[in-house]
């Protein structure tokens, strides 16, 4: 269970006395009622109401007779099917902002997965080709569940399952010996790219080359020496042009396991199914049937013996298992895999893995692109050579950010490095605008919108944690917890800053249960838009500026805005974002 402030806690504990439900349904269920006067935390009866066999009104109203005031909780009143608790708001405040000051940088973390291991599968590209727009979800997504689960205590191991094997590489090879001498010396990604363009374009029409690529993709598996070494060549080529791109981002792995690693693994696995009777041949195919499970049958060989990349997935599957035996396994691939996971997961269910339903497909939508000419969203083929190069993408962002650093110097300060806030400000306002929306959904992408200030963007976070920084040097003393009095915040939109800060932790596991990043993302961008709109108030009112002439009030207030600002970096941390101390 999270780590939750001690008022908020005896709450939970009190209803782990009164009602058949354990620690975490109640955390869980727990929530803010939409309106302040209603009360500070709330508690839906209805899955007490099940266990009970009680309408929920009736529980509610018996809570609230049972209910006595303690650890800092006053009052509790029964509203519909509903218990509302009213805290004490300045003991309230004094747990959540010394909590902040605390733990600091660890703020929202806690021990939820110690002892457990969360494999993370994530990016996985093909090798011999540039990283295309098209990675960068599972990329970056995968990262901030990595970094969000290691926040909760879980030991992560990030894999990238770089695509290596496949009759795509009988194409490259064979276009290679084709026309691997019209090259100026050793190849690159984009030569690499451009002769499987060509090959792809012209094997369409021509089935000799269409058998070439066939037969140069059976001698690389049959480990014939030339085959080979073009293949660790362009291995070679490609992982060094993607740790390249991956360090713009800022990602990395713990570990890179080809499909290639798995490759002296099939045949066993290809027995053992064969030998239980799961696997049977299917027009000269060996298959597993799934049709009673409502699937199509799991393809693990062809016609011609050539291997699969599914059955490449049950070996690593398996020995990801036997490495790690993991809480979980996270698959984080695009949605228009989820046939394919579900075939894995059953045929690994059926192949007597108690572990299958561990494997967790986090799935996501296409990531698109406004075309500047005929305004339709796009994406790229890598196959028809249009594909949009994820360097570009982040070169344009770059781009875009300097042109905005240049116009606002005289606000940001021309002591700043120019070129590093371009370069944090235009990678992070492309990741915040992917991780901002629910995975599930297409991104399509605008630059305008990114890389807008005053909208729900990246640089608008970033610009946020930067003003606060700012408030709390012009303010020239240091934020003492000790002595600050979190009781003189007695403003309604204090407290609502108070309330948002005490949800973090809350958000953080959310974000985890629900392999959701934008639960954080969107966190932030609303205690951004409380902080400015409790910020805007003080411009217009002396009397509710942060930095004002009573020392204590000034004092408290500051303690708050250094909370904030501790939150925002947090938050954005997890995202795998910087946090600018100016811009």
């Amino acid at each position: 269970m999270a780590q939750n402030h001690s008022i908020r806690q005896h709450i939970i504990e009190w209803l782990t006395q009164q009602l058949p439900l354990e620690e975490e349904t109640l955390d869980d269920a727990l929530e803010t009622p939409p309106s302040p006067d209603m009360g500070d935390y709330a508690l839906p009866c209805f899955p007490a109401a099940k266990e009970l066999q009680k309408p929920p009104q009736q529980i509610a109203e018996e809570l609230s007779y049972n209910f006595r005031p303690a650890g800092g909780v006053e009052e509790a009143v029964a509203e519909g099917p509903y218990i509302n608790f009213h805290v004490d708001r300045a003991a309230f405040a004094e747990e959540v902002l010394s909590r902040v000051q605390r733990d600091g940088d660890t703020f929202g973390h806690a021990e939820l997965g110690q002892g457990r291991r969360v494999v993370i599968d994530y990016s996985s590209p093909n090798i011999a080709k540039h990283l295309g727009v098209h990675h960068l979800r599972s990329a970056i997504i995968g990262k901030a569940l990595y970094n969000i689960y290691s926040a909760l205590g879980f030991e992560c191991v990030g894999i990238n399952h770089l695509g290596d094997w496949g009759t795509g590489f009988g194409k490259l090879i064979a276009a290679y010996e084709r026309w691997g001498d019209e090259l100026d010396g050793e190849p690159g990604v984009s030569e690499l790219q451009e002769l499987y363009v060509r090959y792809s374009r012209q094997a369409e029409d021509d089935p000799e080359l269409q058998q070439e690529a066939r037969d140069a993709f059976r001698r690389l598996e049959q480990g014939e020496e030339d085959a080979v070494q073009l293949w660790e060549k362009f291995k070679e080529v490609s992982l060094t042009e993607f740790e390249r791109i991956y360090d713009i981002l800022g990602i990395d792995f713990d570990r890179y396991t080809p499909e290639s690693y798995y490759n002296d693994k099939i045949e066993p696995v290809l027995e053992r199914l064969k030998e239980s009777g799961l696997a049977r041949k299917s027009q000269d195919a060996l298959v597993i049937p799934l049709d009673e499970y409502d699937m199509p049958p799991l393809l693990l060989q062809k016609s011609d013996e050539g291997s699969l990349y599914a059955t490449r997935e049950l070996c690593a599957a398996e020995h990801r298992w036997d490495e790690y035996e993991f809480h979980k396994a996270l698959y984080v691939v695009g949605g228009e895999q989820q046939l394919h996971f579900q075939q894995v997961k059953k045929a690994l269910d059926l192949m007597g893995h108690d572990w299958a339903d561990r494997i967790v497909h986090v799935d996501f939508g296409l990531l698109k692109f406004k075309d500047p000419e005929t305004g339709e969203a796009r994406t790229g083929s890598t196959r028809s050579g249009d594909m949009l190069l994820l360097e570009d993408v982040l070169e344009s962002g770059m781009e875009e950010a300097r042109a905005k650093v240049r116009e606002n110097l005289d606000v940001t300060g021309r002591d700043l490095d120019e070129e590093d806030l371009a370069s944090t400000v235009g990678v992070s306002a492309i990741m915040f605008s992917d991780l901002s929306v629910r995975r599930h959904k297409d991104v399509i992408f605008d630059w305008d919108r990114m890389l807008d200030f005053e909208g729900d963007t990246g640089p608008y976070v970033q610009y946020a944690h930067a003003r606060l920084c700012s408030i709390l040097r012009k303010a020239g003393r240091d934020v003492n917890p000790e002595t600050a009095d979190p009781a003189l915040l007695e403003l309604p939109q204090e407290w609502s800053l108070v309330r948002k800060i005490e949800a973090f932790p809350s958000v953080v596991r959310k974000a985890a249960d629900t392999y959701e990043p934008s639960a954080i993302a969107n966190y932030l961008l609303d205690l951004c838009a409380k902080f400015s709109s409790y910020y805007s108030m003080g411009m217009k009112e002396d009397e509710k500026r942060v930095l004002c002439d009573d020392p204590d009030l000034e004092a408290a207030r500051l303690l708050l805005v250094d909370s904030v600002r501790n939150v925002i970096k947090n938050g954005l941390n997890l995202l795998g974002i910087e946090a600018p101390n100016r811009m």
